[in-house]
């Protein structure tokens, strides 16, 4: 396993073009988000009442705005515009996909050049892999809500609310990321123009090997995370800042190592 994970980190550290592009796409959506709530948040703040003011202007303050948001429609081009947002990352999230895929199965062509043609040859199927995925992702919350929902109202406190919905969370955790192995492989198939059925046949007669690839990357994710959001609280300012941006970079890493790592699996074990 250590021989793939060596492999998967050399390809991974080669695909400058695509880490640059996908560290451009989350700094974009952002900061493009940061700038839609900053737009929403700052004239209200300029509108609340200050300390100086009676307490009941602060109540006045807030009882105009649930009547605003309950009885106008002032709230709807704020929601149009989250959803639109939302949109555009369903749509971009699976272009950027081919070409990352594309890329890593076309080493001998050029950086850019290879990501340009997997989003043009793969676009389309890798559109419809992303929302397959999204709905299987999404459907276990249909049975999962009502559990939320009466732990939150029969629980009298945290620690019990705790041990009632952490299993459900933990297994919920267990299956989104067994969906995700599952459509990394479906992905590396297409890229490799070979059969869905024997793609899948692959998956499942070598899934203990798969699964520990994966989890050890995600235990190392892990151990970086925790030591940038450590070194968060004890640095400040513009340091806090440079480590954050960086950390974006580091956490795009893993994702292309974690894919890398499945790839040459795959290869060695589909041929």
């Amino acid at each position: 396993m250590l021989h793939y994970w060596k492999k998967g980190f050399k390809t991974a550290t080669k695909q400058s073009f695509a880490l640059l592009v996908l560290w451009l796409y989350h700094f974009a959506g952002g900061f493009a988000l940061l700038a839609f709530v900053k737009s929403i948040v700052v004239p209200l703040m300029h509108r609340y009442p200050g300390g100086n003011l009676p307490e009941t202007a602060s109540h006045l303050f807030l009882a105009e705005g649930q009547f605003r948001l309950m009885k106008t429609d002032i709230s709807h081009p704020y929601l149009w515009a989250l959803l639109a947002i939302a949109a555009a990352r369903m749509l971009l999230t699976p272009l950027l996909n081919a070409g990352v895929y594309y890329s890593l199965l076309n080493p001998h062509l050029n950086s850019g050049y290879r990501f340009i043609q997997g989003i043009r040859r793969l676009s389309g199927p890798f559109l419809g892999y992303y929302v397959l995925q999204l709905l299987l992702t999404l459907a276990p919350l249909y049975w999962l809500y009502p559990i939320a929902r009466d732990a939150f109202t029969h629980q009298k406190d945290y620690m019990s609310l705790a041990t009632v919905l952490l299993p459900w969370l933990a297994g919920y955790a267990a299956y989104v990321s067994f969906v995700r192995l599952v459509f990394v492989y479906v992905q590396l198939g297409r890229t490799a123009e070979a059969k869905l059925g024997r793609t899948l046949w692959l998956f499942v007669r070598k899934l203990p090997i798969i699964a520990v690839l994966a989890i050890g990357l995600i235990v190392l994710s892990g151990l970086a995370t925790t030591a940038v959001v450590s070194a968060s609280l004890i640095w400040a300012g513009i340091s806090a800042l440079i480590l954050q941006q960086l950390y974006h970079l580091v956490s795009l890493l893993f994702k292309l190592w974690s894919i890398s790592t499945q790839y040459h699996f795959y290869e060695k074990h589909a041929a």
